[in-house]
């Protein structure tokens, strides 16, 4: 206690002590004005008077006034008490009444001001560790991009010896979600809030499809905006400019954006707005024509923006923005305002089910179950000696008169009726049923099952998953099983148990997908993984000297640098193959090592590369 404390201290012990004794004369004065007049009235205005003095002692002083006047009053009424005993003096029974109403009313007085002091405390501490979050926050947002170039901190799980150090850096990498600049949310937060309403828009439609109603729902839109060439605002002015043309962007789309929305900053000068209000393009594109003229109120840029929807144009939340960023890219190159995503022609696809009811697609779905119209194919895996190690498992259905639905046509409808999780149960039995043959011939041999982001958020999923590999009787340990980069790293802390429970039981986990849309370096040591999958797309274009060849080519050193082995998907060409495995990748699929197999043609295959 210092100085002034003490001070303070002192002055109210010394308040409430001469309160104390100005009250006490006080009462005494009013008993022995009491104990001479003989008029009732004049008797009563003297115990309104100690009740008003009481009172105020308790507002002053809290609870000690209220233990102080409490005993005084004690007082009153045992020497009221005690005349009406002695005298039968009726007065009394009046002074009595109004010593116990002086009783009654402190206690209440003092029972409502701790409530309010208990409401008051609560609401402060809220806002208390409000600030805290913002705070910290927003001290995170400074050091992660410090923090997002050392890769000393993408750890495996199993190298960690001080766990609870782990945790506080896993909290401290996920805290990260505010850009430093703007204060607006970063690229990893606009995913995670776009993953979110992708599992709401999901599970909408299926609550549709068991109540058998007709579903309304929005769509999920994104919508990319940038200044067309930010550069000549440094030339003459430095960055310092720049940052400050940043924020006025930052500040114009807060204003212009609605307040329902997320605005956030993707990096350098380019922002992204996420909204489900709008029912079509046409709202949509007049929004962004809206938000790009916000920008350009001093005409200083042309501004540009492109406009991505789920599900039409993407099934990840990742996706969803890099297509919305191409469609802005291609607003520049027509020099428009704002331009809708187009699918170039090798990405573009229609799907009968498209022309179907809800209704309708389920009895289709019914009908494909009941006919076996849907089975699984395996694609084997090789190293990089062409040695066989295993094999992963696809989706396929076969439905008459339309040949072959597209696989990403296929989930999306089954998670639209319901069927996912009858076509999770399926896709795990058969595959579990697979791997227990091919460890008859060899035990090595491995199986990768994927998972959608649907199931990876089923409650249930770890028992049944255990249930259906003890019925096949395959072995824990060569299960993998593959998790959606976006679905896996959407909310860790929802399925962390989960993923823990599969780890502890021995079953390899490889993050899917690594490249499609936005893939996170720093999201791996959230993930109990053992091995990362190249996306296709991702290793497709590997020219020498082009930028997705010096990507790739570093993602895979870095990966292999902290221990995580690669799988490198898609591979077609012996071209494709030899520059991979001279990156470093330890696994490679795709058509040119083998075509996708029916599961009555593994035991000759695996036979025919063990002679080989």
């Amino acid at each position: 206690m210092d100085y002034d404390e003490r001070k303070i201290f002192v002055r109210g012990r010394t308040a409430f002590a001469l309160t104390s004794i100005l009250y006490a004369f006080l009462f005494i004065g009013g008993l022995f004005l009491q104990r001479f007049i003989f008029i009732e009235y004049a008797q009563v205005i003297i115990s309104i008077f100690l009740l008003i003095a009481s009172f105020f002692l308790n507002l002053l002083f809290g609870i000690p006034g209220y233990w102080i006047t409490t005993a005084f009053t004690l007082v009153q009424i045992f020497i009221y008490s005690s005349s009406f005993s002695h005298r039968q003096n009726t007065d009394m029974l009046v002074l009595l009444g109004m010593a116990l109403l002086s009783i009654l009313v402190n206690t209440m007085f003092e029972f409502f001001i701790i409530r309010v002091s208990e409401r008051i405390d609560t609401l402060g501490r809220k806002l208390s560790d409000e600030k805290a979050k913002r705070i910290s926050y927003e001290t995170s947002a400074m050091i992660s991009k410090t923090m997002a170039t050392r890769p000393g901190t993408i750890v495996r799980h199993e190298d960690i010896a001080d766990k609870s150090g782990y945790a506080e850096a896993v909290e401290s990498s996920r805290s990260m979600v505010l850009d430093p600049l703007t204060t607006l949310p970063n690229r990893h937060m606009l995913n995670e809030h776009i993953g979110i309403k992708i599992l709401d828009y999901k599970k909408t439609w299926q609550d549709a499809s068991d109540n058998g109603t007709l579903c309304k729902v929005n769509p999920i839109y994104a919508i990319y905006i940038t200044v067309s060439d930010p550069v000549r605002f440094s030339q003459n002015n430095g960055h310092i400019v720049v940052d400050l043309f940043i924020q006025t962007m930052a500040h114009r789309l807060r204003e212009a954006a609605d307040s329902k929305d997320l605005l956030g900053r993707i990096a350098n000068n380019e922002f992204a707005i996420i909204t489900t209000r709008l029912e079509n393009d046409t709202q949509v594109l007049l929004y962004a024509v809206e938000l790009a003229k916000a920008l350009n109120e001093e005409k200083d840029g042309s501004f540009y923006a492109g406009i991505a929807q789920y599900p039409r144009d993407a099934i990840y939340a990742g996706e969803l923005i890099q297509h919305a960023e191409t469609a802005m890219y291609d607003a520049i190159d027509e020099d428009t305002d704002a331009k809708i995503y187009e699918p170039s022609p090798s990405e573009a696809r229609s799907s009968f089910l498209e022309d179907m009811t809800l209704d309708e697609i389920k009895k289709l779905y019914d009908k494909a179950f009941d006919e076996n119209e849907i089975f699984m194919v395996y694609q084997p895996r090789f190293d990089a000696k062409m040695k066989l190690t295993g094999f992963e498992a696809f989706v396929r259905w076969e439905c008459p008169g339309h040949g072959t639905v597209d696989t990403r046509d296929f989930l999306f409808y089954a998670e639209k009726t319901g069927h996912i999780y009858a076509l999770g149960e399926l896709s795990l039995r058969q595959s579990f049923e697979a791997l227990a043959l091919i460890n008859e011939i060899d035990p090595q041999l491995t199986m990768t099952v994927n998972l959608s982001t649907t199931q990876l958020h089923t409650p249930d999923l770890q028992v049944d998953l255990l249930a259906v590999a003890e019925d096949a009787g395959c072995n824990l340990h060569n299960i993998i099983i593959d998790l959606p980069s976006d679905g896996a790293t959407m909310n860790v802390t929802e399925i962390q148990n989960t993923l823990d429970a599969f780890a502890s039981s021995g079953i390899t986990m490889a993050l899917d997908n690594f490249g499609r849309g936005y893939s996170s370096l720093n999201n791996i040591p959230l993930l109990p993984i053992s091995l990362v999958k190249l996306d296709g797309h991702f290793t497709s274009d590997l020219k020498e000297g082009s930028a997705q060849d010096v990507l790739t080519r570093s993602i895979i050193s870095l990966l292999n640098e902290i221990d995580i082995p690669v799988d490198a998907t898609n591979v077609s060409s012996v071209e494709q193959f030899e520059k991979l495995k001279e990156y470093g990748c330890t696994f490679f699929q795709g058509i040119y090592l083998s075509e996708p197999l029916p599961g009555r043609e593994l035991s000759d295959y695996i036979r025919k590369c063990s002679s080989t």
